[in-house]
């Protein structure tokens, strides 16, 4: 039985919680052409999914800095690997440490538009438990990943910021 939560302030889209208590979002979001062309060709061209880590300790949460905002460490699903696989995979790129995956948290369906034209993308949202310390090199060679840190409260600049909180309010 799915339970309809509405859209809370700040959460964008359209979302429920089923009744393994997974939140289940809808969202849409209209791109300028050149930032909807790069996103919608790596859609088309296999990236199906992407996935990433939601990890607490003593109060805090683990973030990468990307793109000049603070993210879940993750990325994206690669040919030949599961969801899983990969996380495991982009915890240890982007932060250093070892990462056993836990329970689904979040699937999001994310619809990319321009004018007529649209991509869809999934998202995935795990708990993780991590080992290891932190590296100070975060991310791969061709990444933005600039920074990884464990912060007690989410920066104004979070990504998804009030789904984040909400998750870690649960």
């Amino acid at each position: 039985m799915e339970k309809q939560m509405g859209t809370p302030p700040g959460i964008d889209g359209e979302w429920t919680v089923d009744s393994d208590g997974v939140v289940q979002r809808r969202n849409r979001r209209s791109l300028d052409a050149d930032t909807f062309e790069r996103i919608a060709t790596r859609i088309r061209d296999g990236l199906d999914w992407g996935v990433a880590g939601l990890s607490e300790r003593d109060g805090s949460v683990l973030l990468v800095r990307q793109d000049g905002r603070w993210v879940l460490p993750g990325g994206g699903v690669e040919s030949g690997e599961t969801k899983t696989e990969a996380l495991v995979r982009e915890m240890r790129e982007e932060t250093g440490l070892d990462a056993t995956v836990g329970p689904l948290r979040v699937v999001t369906e994310q619809t990319f538009t321009h004018e007529d034209d649209h991509a869809t993308f999934h998202f995935a949202i795990y708990d993780v438990a991590v080992e290891g310390e932190l590296t100070d090199d975060p991310g791969l060679e061709d990444e933005t990943v600039t920074d990884v840190s464990w912060v007690e409260t989410l920066p104004e600049d979070t990504l998804d910021r009030a789904l984040l909180r909400y998750l870690l309010d649960r």
